[in-house]
């Protein structure tokens, strides 16, 4: 007689109930071999996919700031090129680039500023627009970037102006800067981004390069607050001007707002 396999074993079970005769049922061994792998494997894979969804939490919690913004911009471009422009768009109109000849010469004995209290001589504390240190292009000069797609909403007394930076030659490297925007109306002035404008001891309106830093190689989305104002038809024109790192302008762009 041949020797039984392990694949033949089978297990006997007898089941007693009462008086009655026993019931007797037979279990190959090999199905409950088979049962245990398989629950062996299920369990495998469960804490497997528990591992990896818990590595995969913890590196969203742990993304990068700018991989962020950088994912924002992607929806933001092609939500661009997607979305027609509205018929209410802001009137925008473009201001010539302030000429600067060379800088005066300036006297070789200096006066020292005058104490607190004591009146100001001449034009000293009165801005004069853009510091001397400031280049403006060539007449046929075409600035590199362009602005598109100008939005204004009202929160309470306050104004955020939005506005994409747009690269006129994507692929084709970037521009660096410094970026102002001033938010006027007939009887107040505000700027962005916040301590950009000079006090009465500085010789122009804004230190170019307190302004906010960009680098641009496609688009960025430029956000400005501004308020309070007492109504919403009081701000009259939002002005941004966009610098490069060597205190050149680019571009100085004008949006009209109320009336």
């Amino acid at each position: 007689m041949s020797k039984m396999k392990n694949t033949d074993k089978v297990l006997t079970v007898q089941v007693h109930h009462e008086n009655l005769n026993p019931r007797t049922f037979k279990v190959p061994l090999n199905w409950i071999y088979r049962a245990s792998w398989s629950a062996w494997i299920l369990l495998a894979i469960s804490i497997v996919s528990s591992v990896f969804a818990v590595r995969e939490y913890f590196s969203e919690r742990s993304a990068r700031p700018e991989l962020v913004s950088e994912l924002e911009n992607e929806v933001q471009e092609l939500k661009i090129a997607l979305e027609k422009k509205g018929s209410a768009a802001p009137v925008i109109t473009q201001a010539p680039a302030k000429q600067t000849g060379a800088a005066d010469s300036k006297a070789s004995d200096q006066k020292p500023a005058p104490a607190a209290g004591e009146p100001l001589e001449g034009k000293s504390g009165v801005w004069s627009g853009l510091a001397e240190n400031i280049t403006a292009p060539a007449s046929n000069d075409s600035a590199p970037i362009r602005l598109e797609d100008a939005r204004l909403d009202w929160q309470g007394k306050y104004a955020n102006f939005s506005v994409n930076v747009v690269y006129k030659d994507p692929g084709k490297g970037s521009q660096q800067g410094h970026i102002v925007a001033l938010g006027r109306a007939n009887d107040r002035l505000f700027a962005h981004p916040e301590g950009v404008l000079n006090t009465s001891s500085g010789s122009a309106l804004f230190d170019v390069n307190r302004g906010e830093y960009f680098s641009v190689a496609r688009f960025r989305v430029l956000k400005t607050h501004f308020g309070p104002y007492e109504s919403t038809k009081q701000l009259s024109e939002v002005q941004v001007f966009l610098f490069d790192l060597n205190n050149k302008l680019i571009l100085n762009q004008t949006f009209k707002y109320g009336k």
